[in-house]
C-alpha cells in the first residue's frame, strides 16, 4: 500500500526513520534520537517515598506461619500506624540514602495532609490509607481516592495560580494526560456534545495526535487558529474572529505548547476572556503538561476562565514518569460541559441519559459522573478508577512542591536551567542566536525549526539546491548519514520544510551535535556528488 510518510502519524514516521537508520548503519548503531520527549531524568524524592511505602505495606500485616509468601490483609482498627511506621523506619541495620529520603518525605506528606488538607483525619488513619492504596488490595473507592482530590487541587493552584485555590474541582485520573484527554473527549461524544462534522478550533502549530483524534476518529472539521513565527508565535489577528462562530464549540490548546514551546500570548487570552463572556458555552480543552518547565505561574486560560477550561496534566515529563502513564483532568463544578448538558433538548437528554440509567438512576448524572462511568465502559462502573498504587504516586508528586518547597525549587530550577542549556547548545549547533527566545515565556521542551531558513543562512547556492529537496528525503539522509532522528514539522502544522526536535531525551552536548548534523546534512545537497543511500531510498 502506497502512502506519504509525511501524511501519517509523525510518531510512526519516526519509527520508520529509526528502522531506516539501523538498516544502513547496523542494528547496534548508536543514534542521536531527538524525536520523542521522554525525559532522561527522574524526581528522586518521590520515587524513593513510593518504593519505601510499598515495603511498608508489606510490613504492616502478617500471614499464615506455614506460608511465608502469603500476606493476609486484615486491617485492624486498633493498629497505630504512627508507631508501626516508626518501627519499620528503624528496621534496616544500614540506613541507605534512598531509604532515608523516602521515609523523611513520607512523614512530611502525612503531616502536611492532616495539618492542611484533611484536618478531620487521624494521622494513623492517613498512613493506613496510603499503605492500603499502595498495596493495591482494594478496588478504588471512590474511583478517585479521597486523599487524591485535595492534593491535586492544591497542586493545580501551585502550578497555574493561587487564584484557583478557592475552586473545588473534581479530579479524574487516567492513563497519562493523553489518556485523560481522550476519555474526556469520548464522554463529550457519547453525550452528543460533539458530533461528526462539528467544527473544533485548534491552535496551529498543534500537537498532531490531538488533531488526528478530532479529525479522523470523530470526523470533525478542524479550524486552525494560526500562530506566527514572525510574531514570536503570537496568534494571527485575522484568525481570532473564527472563534466567534457559534458552530465552533470547542477550542484545543497546549500551553506551553508542543511543537511551539511558548505559552499563550496576552492578546489571545484577552480575546478568549471576552469571548466566553459572550459565549459561556464555549469549552476550552487545555493541556498543561509542560507547565512546570516555566518559571513560576504564568498568565493562562484556566485562571481567567476556570468554568470554561478543562485542564489536563501528567507528571510524565517534569517528574520523569513517562512510563507510569498517570494523568489528570480537572472538572469545575460549574463547568461549561454541565451547562451544555443542562440546556440539552428534553428528547436528546433522555436519549443520552439512558446510557447511564442503570448505574445512576436516582438523579441526572453530572458530566464528571458520566466521565467516571464511561472510563469503565459504564457497565463496569463499580470497577472504575486508576490503579490505587498509581493514585498514591500521583499524590506524592502533587504534594512535592507543597511539602518540600525548597527541594521543589531546586529540582524544577535544575530542570529549567538544564533545558535552557540544551536549547542554547542546539541553537549554537544550528548557527542560530537564541535572541528573542530569551524574553519569551517558553518551556524549552521542543523546537520547531525552519530548514529553509538554515539553508538560506549558508549561502544562496545551498538555498537554491535545498529548495528542490523533499523533506522526507532529507530526514532519511539525516538518519542514515549521521544517525540523527528528528520528526517532520508539517504534521504538527509547521512550515512545509520544518522539523521538530525534542530537548528532553539527550544530554546538552548531544544537542549541539544534533544541530550541527542538521546544518551539515542540509549542506550536503549543495554538492553534485549523490549520497548512495539516498539514491537507494528514492
Amino acid at each position: 500500500m502506497e502512502f506519504d510518510p509525511l501524511e501519517i502519524s509523525p510518531f510512526s514516521a519516526k519509527n520508520m526513520l529509526v528502522t531506516h537508520a539501523r538498516n544502513v548503519l547496523g542494528p547496534d548503531a548508536e543514534l542521536l534520537d531527538a524525536s520523542r520527549g521522554g525525559p532522561n531524568w527522574q524526581q528522586r524524592t518521590v520515587q524513593c517515598a513510593w518504593h519505601v511505602l510499598g515495603m511498608y505495606a508489606d510490613y504492616c500485616y502478617g500471614g499464615p506461619s506455614d506460608q511465608p509468601t502469603v500476606r493476609l490483609f486484615v486491617p485492624g482498627a486498633n493498629m497505630n500506624h504512627v508507631t508501626h511506621f516508626q518501627r519499620f523506619a528503624e528496621a534496616p541495620g544500614e540506613q541507605r540514602e534512598s531509604w532515608s529520603i523516602g521515609v523523611k518525605y513520607l512523614r512530611s506528606v502525612w503531616q502536611y495532609l492532616v495539618d492542611e488538607l484533611l484536618p478531620e483525619a487521624w494521622l494513623s488513619d492517613v498512613i493506613g490509607a496510603f499503605a492500603a492504596a499502595v498495596g493495591g488490595v482494594f478496588y478504588p473507592s471512590p474511583p478517585t481516592l479521597d486523599l487524591v482530590t485535595p492534593a491535586a487541587n492544591r497542586y493545580l493552584a501551585y502550578m497555574l495560580g493561587e487564584e484557583l485555590a478557592s475552586e473545588d474541582f473534581s479530579v479524574y485520573l487516567g492513563t497519562g494526560a493523553t489518556g485523560a484527554f481522550g476519555q474526556v473527549v469520548s464522554t463529550i461524544s457519547h453525550n452528543r456534545l460533539l458530533n461528526p462534522k462539528d467544527r473544533v478550533a485548534m491552535l496551529s502549530p498543534w500537537y498532531e495526535p490531538m488533531k488526528d483524534l478530532f479529525a479522523r476518529q470523530y470526523g470533525c472539521e478542524i479550524v486552525p487558529v494560526r500562530r506566527s513565527r514572525k510574531r514570536g508565535w503570537a496568534v494571527e489577528e485575522a484568525d481570532l474572529p473564527q472563534l466567534d462562530d457559534p458552530a465552533v464549540k470547542f477550542l484545543v490548546i497546549v500551553s506551553p505548547g508542543n511543537p511551539v514551546d511558548t505559552t499563550l500570548d496576552s492578546e489571545l487570552l484577552d480575546y478568549l476572556e471576552q469571548l466566553v463572556s459572550r459565549r459561556p458555552e464555549l469549552v476550552i480543552l487545555c493541556d498543561y503538561v509542560y507547565a512546570n518547565f516555566v518559571e513560576g505561574p504564568f498568565d493562562n486560560a484556566l485562571v481567567r476562565m476556570p468554568r470554561n477550561v478543562v485542564p489536563f496534566y501528567a507528571p510524565s515529563k517534569d517528574f520523569g514518569l513517562a512510563g507510569c502513564r498517570i494523568g489528570a483532568a480537572w472538572i469545575h463544578p460549574d463547568s461549561a460541559l454541565d451547562r451544555l448538558l443542562q440546556r440539552m433538548p428534553p428528547d436528546l437528554a433522555r436519549e443520552v441519559d439512558a446510557r447511564y440509567a442503570s448505574r445512576q438512576p436516582q438523579d441526572r448524572p453530572t458530566f464528571y459522573d458520566r466521565l467516571i462511568m464511561d472510563s469503565a465502559s459504564v457497565s463496569f462502573f463499580h470497577m472504575a478508577g486508576l490503579a490505587t498504587p498509581s493514585q498514591v504516586l500521583f499524590t506524592l508528586c502533587a504534594l512535592f512542591p507543597l511539602v518540600a518547597p525548597h527541594g521543589a525549587q531546586d529540582y524544577f530550577g535544575w530542570i529549567r536551567n538544564e533545558l535552557l542549556e540544551r536549547m542554547a547548545m542546539l541553537y549554537d549547533g544550528l548557527g542560530l542566536e537564541l535572541g528573542a527566545r530569551q524574553q519569551m515565556c517558553c518551556s524549552n521542551y521542543c523546537a520547531l525549526i525552519s530548514l529553509d531558513e538554515l539553508a538560506a543562512a549558508q549561502d544562496p547556492a545551498c538555498a537554491e539546491a535545498f529548495a528542490k529537496v523533499d523533506l522526507w528525503r532529507f530526514l532519511q539522509h539525516l538518519a542514515h548519514s549521521r544517525g540523527t532522528i528528528i520528526m517532520p514539522g508539517p504534521a504538527f502544522g509547521g512550515e512545509p520544510k520544518s522539523v521538530r526536535v525534542c530537548l528532553t531525551s539527550l544530554g546538552k552536548f548531544a544537542y549541539h551535535q544534533v544541530g550541527r548534523n542538521i546544518v551539515e546534512a542540509i549542506g550536503d545537497f549543495t554538492f553534485s556528488n549523490p549520497c548512495p543511500h539516498c539514491e537507494q531510498s528514492s
